[in-house]
């Protein structure tokens, strides 16, 4: 049987110099046309598989939503919400993690445990890890492939933010889509992977399949903005930023 090329190798052999000039050079061209990105939050709304909000920063908080969650917890409106604001009795800043290099490290500001261990300290977080803010809040930790520093957070608990999604993706320069286990959002129907690539420029989505980006033919790559449909043979999706 003829294996075919994984999408994200193929990225990073892409990056080290192989076939790097028609990458860069589609990169710079649409990092020329199209505005700084200016924000490091998104959701992306995939047909047929689900809601995932994908974060790019290097540092994400999690705690609960801004407003009375309970007669008890009083917040004033005006105060930011956290990266991860959760519906549940929470800290309004409960924990934070950090990504440092390829590593996520998880700073408690109140109770928080790992796979049922009270931790006080900053931790690096193990792969494949639950991790219980509180008294009920459980999320689940991964890192799906080692080719990439991209982890993912989905929800253990039924705890979710007050717009559901399924999962929160710790984007660290790329974001894999496809049917494979080891991609960070499995999209089962799907003939290939699909890459996102974090770029100066906003998020880049690179495919072995001819593109649409809003409507219009973008060949195999192209920039994504302003909340465009991206689709390909068997695939559909939005990515929308927020701000």
């Amino acid at each position: 049987m003829k294996q075919t090329a994984d999408p994200l190798r193929t990225f990073l052999d892409e990056k080290r110099g192989i076939m790097i000039s028609s990458f860069f050079s589609l990169a710079s061209k649409t990092a020329s046309t199209e505005s700084q990105a200016t924000t490091n939050r998104y959701v992306a709304w995939i047909d047929g598989v689900g809601t995932w909000l994908i974060l790019t920063g290097s540092s994400v908080s999690l705690g609960r939503v801004n407003g009375n969650v309970s007669p008890l917890i009083k917040t004033p409106v005006s105060e930011p919400e956290a990266d991860i604001a959760l519906v549940a009795n929470l800290s309004r800043s409960h924990a934070s993690i950090q990504r440092v290099e390829e590593n996520y490290v998880l700073h408690p500001e109140s109770s928080v445990r790992i796979q049922s261990r009270p931790i006080s300290y900053d931790t690096v977080l193990p792969d494949s890890c639950e991790i219980t803010l509180g008294d009920s809040v459980r999320l689940s930790f991964s890192i799906p492939t080692p080719l990439s520093a991209t982890a993912k957070m989905t929800f253990a608990s039924e705890h979710r933010p007050r717009t559901s999604v399924d999962g929160v993706i710790l984007m660290a320069e790329t974001c894999l889509l496809g049917p494979s286990a080891s991609d960070h959002i499995l999209c089962r129907n799907w003939s290939e992977s699909v890459v996102l690539v974090q770029t100066s420029a906003g998020i880049v989505v690179k495919s072995k399949q001819e593109l649409q980006i809003g409507g219009r033919k973008a060949g195999t790559s192209g920039v994504v903005s302003n909340g465009q449909v991206v689709s390909g043979d068997d695939f559909r999706f939005r990515l929308e930023p927020l701000i």
